[in-house]
C-alpha cells in the first residue's frame, strides 16, 4: 500500500468517525477496547483480504475492524451496535468502492455478547470470502443465532438503515453503503423466498407493524404466528403487483 494509500486510510477512518458522531451520536465502548486510527499496511500491492492479513501480521478482523455500541437516547431509545472498518481503504486508493463497500449496524433494546459475536461473524463472513452482504440479501444459518432462552431467531435480513437515510455514503477513498442487520425466524425466511427480490421487504415491513422496527430481539415471535397474517401477506403481495416499484428501494438498489 503507498504512501497515497495510506493517507487515504486516515482520512477514511476520520470521516467516516464524523459520520457516524452525526447518525448514532458517541459511542459508549468498542471492541477491541482501544478504537484508533488502524496501522497501515506496508505492501505495495494488496489484492485481498488474505494478502491484507500477511501484510499486517494479524488477523483483519479482530484487530483493524472495530465494533462501536452506541447507548440509547432521546432519539434513539435502543442499542446501537455498528461496524467500523469494513468500509477502510485496504485494498488501495479507490474512486468507486472503499474497502468492502459496506458497514453493518444491528438494533436492539435487549443489549448482550450475543450482538457483538453476531456482528464478529458477519464481519469474518465478508473478509473471508471478500464479498460485501447488501440490502435485500438473506442468511440463514444452521442453528439459532441464540443459545440461551427460547429464540426463534435463526437468520438475518440485511436492509438500509433508518438512521441513514441517503443510503450510500462518501468517504475521501470512495463509497459505502451503512446497512442494517435484522433478525428473522426460519418461517420468515421461507417465507422470503416466496416473494421475489422484494421477500426482505415484505417481511420487514410486517415486523415494523409488530411495533419492533428494525430491532433484533431476541424473545420476538414469528410474524407467521400473528394474527391475519395470510392477509396481510397479500395486501402487500397485491401492492407489489399493483405497482411493480417500492419507493426508496427501487431507485437505491
Amino acid at each position: 500500500m503507498s504512501t497515497t494509500s495510506g493517507n487515504y486510510l486516515k482520512q477514511a477512518w476520520h470521516a467516516r468517525e464524523r459520520l457516524y458522531k452525526e447518525l448514532f451520536g458517541p459511542h459508549k465502548c468498542s471492541l477491541p477496547k482501544i478504537y484508533d486510527v488502524p496501522k497501515e499496511a506496508e505492501a505495495a500491492e494488496i489484492s485481498s483480504a488474505q494478502e491484507l492479513t500477511a501484510a499486517l501480521g494479524k488477523t483483519l478482523t479482530e484487530k483493524d475492524i472495530s465494533i462501536l455500541a452506541h447507548e440509547p437516547n432521546e432519539i434513539h431509545p435502543y442499542w446501537t451496535f455498528a461496524t467500523s472498518g469494513l468500509s477502510n481503504p485496504w485494498f488501495g486508493q479507490s474512486d468507486e468502492v472503499s474497502g468492502f463497500g459496506c458497514e453493518l449496524v444491528l438494533k436492539t433494546k435487549n443489549p448482550g455478547p450475543w450482538a457483538w459475536k453476531l456482528l464478529r461473524r458477519l464481519v469474518y463472513y465478508i473478509v473471508s470470502y471478500s464479498g460485501t452482504l447488501s440490502p435485500g440479501v438473506m442468511l440463514q444459518f444452521d442453528a439459532r443465532l441464540f443459545r440461551e432462552g427460547n429464540s426463534e431467531l435463526s437468520g438475518i435480513i440485511v436492509w438500509y438503515v433508518d438512521e441513514a437515510p441517503e443510503c450510500i455514503y462518501q468517504l475521501p477513498s470512495g463509497s459505502f453503503g451503512i446497512f442494517s442487520i435484522i433478525g428473522v425466524t426460519a418461517d420468515e425466511c421461507a417465507l422470503i423466498e416466496t416473494i421475489d427480490k422484494y421477500g426482505c421487504w415484505c417481511v420487514q415491513q410486517i415486523i415494523r407493524e409488530n411495533g419492533f422496527g428494525q430491532l433484533t430481539e431476541p424473545k420476538r415471535e414469528s410474524i407467521m404466528k400473528g394474527e391475519n397474517i395470510d392477509g396481510k401477506i397479500n395486501s402487500l403481495r397485491n401492492y407489489l403487483e399493483n405497482f411493480g416499484f417500492v419507493p426508496g428501494v427501487d431507485s437505491a438498489m
